[in-house]
């Protein structure tokens, strides 16, 4: 009975961990070799992304949204003093908190210079790199998630 308890609920842990990282969030760093779950929620309105990272515990975080997958952060050392994700993403800057991470992104800053990039993407993606004072980056979050109707229909 015990056995079959213990069982069922390894399945639970390790299904839940599977579901969430199908999600498409993960976490990578410096001590961290795959992703892990991230308790993140992002959804969209007619001019924002919304973003709630409540298990998120970087106190700095550079956040992005992309129209392309992001790339994979450097190995740890001197490449990720400054690292930047590339051109397929648009930088919001830097978000500081010490029990989570909500912010709410307006999505007219994507429209300008890579607007058309954006409306043409089959998905966006939202990149949160955890970085320190020296702007050396520790870890990353990655989702993706649906491009809202109204850019579609653009």
């Amino acid at each position: 009975m015990r056995s079959r308890r213990t069982g069922r609920v390894a399945a639970l842990v390790l299904s839940s961990v599977a579901a969430l990282t199908l999600v498409g969030c993960s976490l990578e760093g410096p001590i961290l070799d795959g992703p892990i779950a991230v308790n993140l929620h992002v959804h969209t309105t007619a001019t924002t992304i919304e973003v709630d990272a409540p298990g998120w515990f970087a106190e700095r975080s550079r956040v992005y949204v992309c129209h392309a997958d992001p790339p994979l952060l450097p190995e740890p050392g001197p490449d990720r003093l400054g690292w930047e994700p590339g051109s397929a993403c648009h930088a919001y800057g830097v978000i500081e908190g010490d029990d989570g991470l909500v912010a709410s992104l307006p999505i007219a800053d994507l429209l300008g210079e890579q607007g058309a990039d954006f409306a043409a993407a089959e998905a966006w993606y939202l990149l949160m790199l955890e970085v320190d004072a020296e702007d050396r980056v520790l870890g990353a979050v990655r989702s993706r998630f649906d491009v809202p109707d109204a850019i579609r229909a653009s």
